[in-house]
């Protein structure tokens, strides 16, 4: 699958000179009182302004530099996540280390709290999943996650939320349910996602819900039921979706569609599943956590990269996960 196309200047222009760019864009902002939310979100989407130039010519994505780009782009994603989740209730602080600057918050400090809409939550939650830093970030992206899923039960994007949290983080929504989680009931927890969904629908007359957010919950719940057809199925849909959106974008973010991404890499390092569909849209790096091709046969429970090819080759489907996976 090919990707949309983003004009040559506008790739041109996001990769001259970027540590100087996003030096001046940093010594800019924190001259504010305090960064917000909204500072750091923005520092983010620079990163992956620049991540999506760089995979122009780069498709693999398989350097240094795109990691240590990565990284950062998730840590000011995480400080966005954070404001929203402690400020100005607990102390908490943010660090990048591609510009060496950081920012200490302490509790009790003026301000009123924060709110991060839905799509930042999740687009920080994916880049959490690439850099391999979701876990470190379970908590403020608990507490984050109550503004965008605020009186919005059965919404697509409030459940894909719910989804993703059970299935990556193994949180319920509920204190007083197991941890960790079963399969079975990761899976129930993305059926009951689903069912609200419907009956959301069901209520206001919908046929069926038409977000691209409803086909990444259907993404999920396949890889919670270890449905890897289904899971190709929709990950390609949603992939179709983005190139036809994005028709006319100039900015080379848009190259790396964050939830399409989050998922492959999810299907990857959990399932031991590559991405059937061929596209410049799923970088292997990223897809893969940075794995060296020839060393990713020695990560336990790790399928190499050769072994995934050609069982996509035969058509044949996994029936089993990989051991230590779930």
């Amino acid at each position: 699958m090919e990707r949309h196309r983003v004009g040559e200047a506008a790739v041109a222009e996001a990769r001259a000179d970027f540590p100087r760019h996003i030096g001046a864009r940093v010594r800019t902002t924190s001259r504010a009182d305090r960064m917000t939310n909204r500072e750091w979100w923005e520092l983010s989407e620079e990163f992956l302004r620049y991540l999506g130039a760089l995979s122009v010519e780069y498709p693999g994505l398989e350097t240094p530099e795109a990691k240590f780009v990565l990284d950062n782009a998730a840590e000011a994603a995480a400080g966005a996540v954070s404001y929203a989740a402690y400020y100005p209730y607990e102390s908490f602080n943010v660090f990048l280390n591609y510009v060496n600057f950081g920012m200490s918050y302490e509790a009790g400090a003026p301000g009123e709290p924060a709110r991060i809409g839905a799509d930042e939550w999740l687009g920080a939650f994916c880049l959490m999943v690439l850099a391999g830093t979701a876990e470190r970030h379970r908590e403020a992206l608990n507490f984050a996650r109550q503004s965008p899923q605020a009186d919005r039960t059965g919404c697509p994007t409030a459940e894909l939320i719910n989804g993703l949290m059970a299935y990556v983080l193994g949180d319920m929504g509920d204190d007083d349910a197991d941890y960790p989680p079963s399969t079975e009931q990761k899976l129930a927890a993305t059926d009951a996602a689903l069912a609200r969904v419907h009956a959301s629908a069901d209520d206001t007359g919908q046929s069926r819900p038409a977000r691209g957010d409803f086909t990444a919950l259907l993404a999920v719940r396949a890889l919670a039921a270890g449905d890897r057809a289904r899971f190709e199925e929709t990950l390609t849909t949603l992939l179709l979706q983005h190139r036809e959106t994005s028709q006319g974008v100039g900015q080379p973010g848009s190259l790396l569609p964050l939830l399409p991404l989050a998922l492959a890499a999810l299907a990857c390092r959990r399932e031991g599943w590559l991405p059937a569909v061929d596209t410049d849209y799923l970088p292997y790096a990223l897809v893969t956590g940075f794995v060296a091709p020839e060393l990713s046969g020695s990560v336990p429970g790790a399928v190499s990269r050769a072994d995934m090819i050609a069982d996509l080759a035969s058509g044949a489907v996994l029936s089993e996960r990989p051991e230590g996976r779930g």
